[in-house]
C-alpha cells in the first residue's frame, strides 16, 4: 500500500507542473497573433504590471498596429534540444514576422526575460518587445509613401486622367473674413456645410491651416490667385498625389473616377493586397476595371523616434511602385468631335450634364474603327465631371446625382436599350441566309396598319408612311418599313429568328474592357407568341441591345460577316500561344494590330453584300429615311435609322437611333462605324429630323482632317 500511495503522489506533483518558460512564451505571442492583449497582459510579470498599466498597454498596441497598419503576425521561439530551466531567470530568443498593408512584410529578431514567480513562468515586459530597438520614452512613427497611379492615355499618348502632385487648400480662420467660407465653398463648386464642418472640428485652432479639399496641382495653379484672394485661404503642399482628368467631361463614363476607399471596400483580401484606410480607389469605368494595373503599390516607412525627437532606426521600409500606364484606342480628336456633336455642337466637349427634358437629354454613341475594332470615341449623356468626384462630395451631393432621373452617372453606351429599325438589317441577314426571303422578295400590299389574321383582336403593326410602290427587301430598308419586316419574322419563325441572331452574339456575354451587360432577343421567357415574334423582327418587343454591341454587330456587314470584338485598350501584353491555343494567338494578333474577330460567320459574305447595298441606299436615296446624310460635307455614309418607343401612349419617349458607316469622299475604305442613340420625349411633329441623324452628320463635320485618314481601313466593295 506504501508503494501504490507513493507512486499516485508522484503523478499528482507531475500532473499539477507549471508550464516551462517556453511554452509560456508560446502562450503570450500566440496570444499576440491572435491581437489578445488581454491574454498578453495576463502573461506579465508582477513588476511590468504595476509599470504599466492594462489600459496604457493595450493602447499602446493598438495603435502601434494600426498605424503599420499590420495585415498579419508569425511568431517562433528559438529553443535549444538542450535547454533546461535554471535558477528563477531565463532569456529566450524569438523571431516575429510582421505582415503590413503600409511596408510590407518584415522580420524582427527579439530576445525575452521570463522570471519564476508564485503562479508560475511569466514575461517581463519592455518596449523591445513591441520592436527590438525600441526604448522607454521612444515613439514609433510610420509614413505613407504614395505610389504613382498609371495614367490613362489616349492612342497618341495624349493623357485623359494622371497622377499630379497634390496640394491642399484651406482656411486659417483667425484670418478669415465673416464671408470667407460661403465665398470658398462657391469657388471650389461644393456644400458650404462641407466647409463649416470642418472649421467646426474640435482641434481647430485661429492660427492653424485648416484643409478643406486637396485638388492637382495643374487644377490649383489655374484657380490660385481667385482663390488667394479669399481672406484666410491658404495653399499647401502635400506628399500626397491626386487624380487629375485634363479634359473635365471628356469621355467620363469610360474612364471613370478614383476616390477614398469606403470600409465596405476595404475587405480583408484588399489589406492583404496592400490597401490601407486612406487609399485612393477605382469607382467607375476603367478606372475601377483596372485598378490592379493602375494602382501601383504605395511604399511606406516605420522607424523609431527617439526621446528626444531625434530620428532612431529605421524598422522596415518599402519603395512605393508606380501603377502601368494603360495607352488606349480612344483618339482624342475623335472623341473630342463626337462630345460636341452630342451637345448639339455648342460649347466645349463634355459639357452636357445635369437634367432636361426635350432632345438630347440623354444620349449615348460610340465610334469604332472597323479595320480592328478600336473603340475611337465613346460618349454618354448626361455626363459628369470626375474631378469634382475624385476630389470628394458630400453625400447630399452624392444623393441628388444618384436620384436624377436622367441617370448622369450610368454610361448609356453600354446598357442594353430597345434598338428600333436600327436592328432590321439583323432580321434581313438571318432571313435571306435561311433562304426566307431574297433581295426582291415582295410580300404584296404594305397597308400602314397590318395584322396577319382576325386572331391579333386590335392589335396592329403601323409602319410610317412612305412612296406607293412594290416594297422588296432593299426598298423596306430604305423606308424602314415595319410591316414588311413583320411578316419576315412571321416567315422564319421564332427558332431560326432567335438562332440566326445568336449568330451574332445576341444573348451571351458581351467581351470588352468594361462590363458591358448582354443583349437579348427576349426576355426569360422567350418570344411568346406571333405580335411579339413580328414586333422583335423590327426592333421592338423585348429586344435590347447596348450601342456598343450594336457597332460590334455592324462590323459583320462591313467584314463580309465576321463579328469584330471591340477592344479599349491598346497595350495588352499577349498571351503565349503554346497556352492559349487558337484564343491566344488571335489576342496576339489583336496585339499586333489584326482584330480579335468574336463570331466568325455569322453571316455568308454574299449577305453582308446585300445588306451593305441596302444601307447605302438608305443615305444615298432620296426617300431614305437617312437622306439627310447625304448631304455631308466630305463622307459618303450608309446606316440605318431607328426609332424605338418606351412604354406606351403617344407622348411615350422615344429613342432614336442611327447605325452605319461613314467613308472619306473619293475613298473605298471605311473610317468610322458609328452607332447614335438619342432619347426623344414624346412624339416628334412629321418632318422634324432624326436627333441621332443630326449629330451623326454634326460628328463628321466636326472631325479634324488629321483624324480622317488612319493607316489601315476596311474596304467596301
Amino acid at each position: 500500500m506504501a508503494v501504490v500511495l507513493g507512486l499516485l503522489a508522484a503523478l499528482l506533483v507531475g500532473c499539477s507542473r507549471t508550464p516551462g518558460p517556453d511554452a509560456v512564451l508560446r502562450q503570450y505571442l500566440d496570444a499576440w497573433e491572435r491581437q489578445d492583449y488581454a491574454g498578453m497582459y495576463a502573461l506579465l510579470d508582477q513588476a511590468s504590471r504595476q509599470a504599466v498599466p492594462e489600459q496604457d498597454f493595450t493602447e499602446r498596441y493598438r495603435r502601434i498596429e494600426e498605424g503599420i497598419e499590420r495585415t498579419g503576425l508569425a511568431a517562433e521561439v528559438r529553443v535549444p534540444d538542450d535547454f533546461r530551466p535554471e535558477g528563477d531567470e531565463v532569456t529566450l530568443a524569438f523571431q516575429v514576422r510582421w505582415e503590413t498593408a503600409l511596408a510590407g512584410a518584415f522580420t524582427q529578431a527579439y530576445t525575452a526575460r521570463l522570471v519564476r514567480e508564485d503562479e508560475g513562468w511569466r514575461v517581463h515586459w519592455t518596449p523591445a518587445l513591441i520592436f527590438p530597438d525600441l526604448r522607454e520614452g521612444d515613439k514609433v512613427r510610420a509614413q505613407s509613401l504614395p505610389a504613382r497611379r498609371g495614367s490613362l492615355l489616349d492612342r497618341d499618348g495624349e493623357p485623359l486622367a494622371v497622377d499630379e502632385p497634390a496640394r491642399a487648400i484651406g482656411l486659417v480662420p483667425g484670418k478669415m473674413a465673416p464671408d470667407s467660407a460661403e465665398r470658398l465653398a462657391e469657388a471650389l463648386g461644393i456644400d458650404p456645410q462641407a466647409v463649416q464642418a470642418q472649421l467646426e472640428q474640435p482641434w481647430v485652432e485661429d492660427d492653424l491651416f485648416v484643409p478643406i479639399v486637396t485638388w492637382p496641382a495643374s487644377r490649383v495653379a489655374a484657380r490660385e490667385d481667385d482663390l488667394l484672394a479669399i481672406p484666410g485661404v491658404l495653399v499647401s503642399s502635400t506628399r500626397e498625389t491626386a487624380r487629375w482628368y485634363p479634359h473635365g467631361r471628356l469621355a467620363a463614363h469610360t474612364l471613370g473616377y478614383t476616390g477614398p476607399i469606403t470600409a465596405e471596400e476595404l475587405t480583408e483580401e484588399r489589406r492583404q493586397a496592400g490597401y490601407g484606410a486612406h487609399d485612393r480607389i477605382g469607382k467607375q469605368g476603367l478606372e475601377r476595371a483596372r485598378e490592379d494595373a493602375l494602382r501601383g503599390q504605395r511604399g511606406g516607412r516605420i522607424w523609431i523616434e527617439r526621446a528626444d525627437g531625434t530620428q532612431g532606426p529605421e524598422i522596415a521600409r518599402r519603395d512605393p511602385q508606380p501603377g502601368r500606364d494603360l495607352r488606349l484606342t480612344l483618339d482624342l480628336e475623335v472623341q473630342q468631335a463626337l462630345e460636341r456633336a452630342l451637345d448639339g455642337g455648342a460649347g466645349r466637349a463634355g459639357a452636357g450634364q445635369g437634367s432636361g427634358g426635350g432632345v438630347g437629354s440623354e444620349a449615348a454613341a460610340v465610334v469604332l474603327d472597323p479595320a480592328r475594332g478600336d473603340v475611337l470615341a465613346m460618349a454618354s449623356r448626361p455626363a459628369f465631371d470626375p474631378n469634382q468626384l475624385a476630389d470628394g462630395i458630400t453625400a447630399a451631393e452624392w444623393e441628388r446625382l444618384n436620384a436624377d432621373p436622367h441617370a448622369p452617372l450610368h454610361h448609356k453606351a453600354l446598357a442594353p436599350l430597345p434598338p428600333g429599325s436600327a436592328f432590321k438589317p439583323f432580321t434581313a441577314a438571318v432571313a435571306l441566309d435561311a433562304g426566307v426571303i431574297a433581295p426582291d422578295t415582295d410580300f404584296g400590299p404594305s397597308p400602314e396598319a397590318w395584322q396577319k389574321d382576325a386572331s391579333w383582336g386590335d392589335y396592329h403593326v403601323r409602319r410610317v408612311p412612305h412612296p406607293p410602290g412594290r416594297v422588296d427587301l432593299l426598298r423596306a430598308l430604305v423606308w424602314s418599313d415595319n410591316v414588311y419586316f413583320a411578316r419576315v419574322g412571321l416567315a422564319l419563325g421564332v427558332e431560326r429568328f432567335v438562332q440566326g441572331l445568336g449568330r451574332f452574339g445576341l444573348g451571351e456575354e458581351f467581351p470588352f474592357d468594361l462590363p458591358v451587360p448582354p443583349g437579348q432577343v427576349a426576355g426569360e421567357g422567350g418570344i411568346q407568341g406571333e405580335i411579339q415574334l413580328a414586333d422583335s423582327a423590327y426592333g421592338q418587343g423585348q429586344v435590347q441591345v447596348s450601342p456598343l454591341q450594336l457597332a460590334a454587330m455592324y462590323t459583320a456587314f462591313l467584314r463580309d460577316g465576321d463579328v469584330v470584338r471591340p477592344r479599349l485598350v491598346l497595350d495588352e501584353p499577349a498571351p503565349a500561344r503554346e497556352q492559349g491555343g487558337a484564343a491566344a494567338a488571335q489576342a496576339g494578333d489583336a496585339a499586333q494590330g489584326a482584330p480579335a474577330v468574336w463570331k466568325e460567320g455569322a453571316i455568308r459574305p454574299e449577305t453582308a453584300r446585300v445588306i451593305r447595298e441596302a444601307l447605302r441606299r438608305v443615305v444615298a436615296d432620296p426617300t431614305g429615311t437617312a437622306h439627310a446624310l447625304a448631304a455631308t460635307r466630305g463622307w459618303t455614309v450608309a446606316g440605318k435609322t431607328g426609332t424605338a418607343q418606351v412604354g406606351s401612349g403617344e407622348r411615350a419617349p422615344r429613342w432614336r437611333w442611327f447605325a452605319g458607316w461613314a467613308t472619306p469622299a473619293g475613298s473605298d475604305r471605311v473610317r468610322f462605324l458609328m452607332v447614335f442613340a438619342v432619347r426623344q420625349e414624346g412624339a416628334a411633329e412629321e418632318g422634324t429630323p432624326n436627333p441621332a441623324v443630326t449629330r451623326a452628320r454634326a460628328f463628321l463635320e466636326a472631325v479634324p482632317a488629321t483624324a480622317r485618314d488612319p493607316s489601315d481601313r476596311v474596304t467596301v466593295r
